[in-house]
């Protein structure tokens, strides 16, 4: 776990006004808080966000004080977590706590425009992921495979983890699950240590009961080429094989392709209920 001072006094104190400003502007009706009548308090009190981040009320006071105190990652996570931050703000959060840059290392207008036009060509299922497993570009038949592509911000662990569609849309959704959740796994403990990928996966630990067990599994597995049946409307169940590409003068970013199995096409037209 990555422990850190805070930098220089004024960047100690952006960060405080803007925890402060994230606090008062909290909605207390998704965080199942009752304000009750005589509440008169903007947002959420200190010491809740103290208790939603499981720090003591002392300590988160004098880090929104600006005092120069140690921060960790984990903090941080359940700082976001618990004031239910979206992804602008929390890059902003790290940002300012000086761990990771604003925005994601790869972005859309800064990938090749050659790369680009391949995939757009692709009469298969294709997309771009960064690190984060953030989807950076996809062509139109990855978006009839997967509609949720067209959500604003997709990442494919959120997809995975987090989409009603997709668990149904997959043969053993499980088993899937478990393997993306290895390889993400596995790419936040060699590749810096991202305090966003880091998050995300917090996050899924605290939403799955079954990948609080996959954090501690022993396996290791790294991103590659691997097999699934996937279902598609007015097609059935079919089958494909992806393939991982890396391109040479961009190691952050990676390319998958799906490739179907012209034999797997199933006369099933409807997903199977799982298990």
């Amino acid at each position: 776990m990555t422990v850190e001072r805070l930098a220089r006094p004024a960047a100690r104190n952006e960060l405080s006004e803007f925890v402060r400003y994230c606090r008062e502007q909290a909605s207390l009706e998704e965080l199942g808080i009752n304000p009750g009548p005589r509440r008169r308090t903007k947002g959420l009190r200190r010491e809740e966000v103290a208790t939603l981040a499981g720090v003591g009320i002392t300590w988160y006071t004098w880090f929104e004080q600006g005092r120069d105190i140690q921060v960790s990652d984990d903090f941080l996570n359940r700082l976001v977590r618990g004031l239910r931050l979206d992804r602008a703000k929390q890059e902003h959060l790290y940002a300012l706590a000086g761990r990771v840059a604003r925005r994601s290392q790869a972005q859309v207008s800064e990938l090749p425009v050659g790369l680009l036009a391949m995939i757009n060509a692709l009469p298969n299922p294709a997309y771009i992921l960064d690190r984060r497993w953030d989807v950076l570009a996809f062509n139109n038949a990855a978006s009839e495979l997967f509609p949720m592509l067209g959500d604003q911000n997709p990442n494919i662990l959120r997809i995975v983890f987090f989409s009603d569609v997709y668990r149904k849309s997959v043969r053993d959704w499980q088993s899937t699950a478990r393997l993306m959740f290895l390889k993400a796994r596995h790419d936040y403990l060699t590749a810096g240590s991202d305090p966003i990928l880091r998050g995300l996966l917090d996050e899924i630990v605290d939403a799955d009961p079954l990948a609080r067990n996959w954090w501690s599994d022993p396996e290791i597995v790294r991103i590659g080429d691997s097999r699934k049946e996937l279902y598609s409307a007015g097609i059935g169940w079919r089958t494909f094989h992806l393939s991982v590409l890396v391109y040479e003068d961009r190691p952050d970013i990676r390319i998958i392709v799906y490739g179907q199995d012209s034999t797997s096409v199933s006369e099933e037209r409807t997903p199977r209920a799982r298990d």
